[in-house]
């Protein structure tokens, strides 16, 4: 009788054109997240890609992939800075741009409060700028003060020429190192509002205002970005006294010459 029950239980079911509840699929991240919390670092890596692959603006799994790309390759070597495919740094600077971008509110939290799986990430210099570039994304409260509050140093890139770097000093010089590492200083700086105002020593040396920014730096042929701090000059400069005067200034992970 209790064969014949269930039986026909199923036959009504179908008769009636209703269908069996199906077990929704486990998700990849959260399967990966159990076993980045037992230690298996390289499953939940695996996993986190799987849920990638299924949806790649997964914010969630971008973190957790960032966080087991550090753990899995931290201790490696980097030879070649420029080499970005292989390079787990920006491969990760890469995973949480692409998190931040999704979902910044709930996201950035999470990182800021990250001690395991980002803790060699976050030790870094390239890091540091990208979080940076990011506080200003988010408009944070004091980033000014941040960026600008002691000596900073940026780059100036023009496609095809060596990269000039520029110091803002605490002393309120610019100094440019050029590309036989000799030092000249060539202007003045002072903070302004969110940003500084640059006059150069000489003429023309009408001060002017640069602003903070951010902008998404890509690389690997376009696939892949991660966030870099600008200082842009407002309006054009004409006939510059310097030709990093005309900027952007740039604080960014990459600092070789990869053009």
């Amino acid at each position: 009788m209790k064969t014949f029950a269930r039986v026909s239980g199923f036959l009504l079911v179908c008769i009636s054109g209703a269908s069996p509840v199906l077990a929704a699929a486990p998700d990849a991240n959260a399967q990966g997240f159990k076993a980045y919390e037992k230690g298996d670092i390289r499953k939940a890596h695996g996993l986190f890609e799987k849920a990638l692959k299924k949806d790649p603006a997964n914010p969630y799994a971008r973190l957790n992939r960032a966080r087991t790309t550090t753990l899995l390759q931290h201790k490696e070597d980097i030879d070649d800075a420029c080499d970005f495919a292989s390079n787990w740094v920006y491969l990760a600077l890469a995973d949480l741009s692409e998190a931040v971008k999704s979902n910044r509110a709930a996201i950035l939290p999470k990182i800021d409060e990250d001690q395991k799986g980002l803790k060699a990430l976050k030790a870094l210099d390239a890091y540091k700028k990208w979080r940076k570039a990011v506080s200003v994304l988010a408009g944070e409260k004091g980033v000014a003060d941040s960026v600008l509050g002691t000596t900073s140093e940026w780059l100036y890139v023009h496609p095809g020429q060596v990269p000039l770097f520029v110091k803002l000093g605490a002393d309120q010089r610019v100094i440019e190192t050029r590309s036989d590492m000799s030092e000249h200083p060539t202007a003045k700086w002072k903070r302004s509002g969110q940003g500084v105002e640059i006059a150069p020593e000489k003429a023309p040396a009408t001060p002017r205002s640069w602003t903070l920014q951010s902008r998404e730096s890509f690389f690997n042929q376009g696939t892949a970005f991660f966030y870099e701090l600008l200082l842009v000059p407002d309006g054009e400069v004409p006939q510059p006294a310097s030709e990093w005067m005309s900027g952007p200034l740039v604080a960014g992970p990459i600092t070789e010459d990869c053009s």
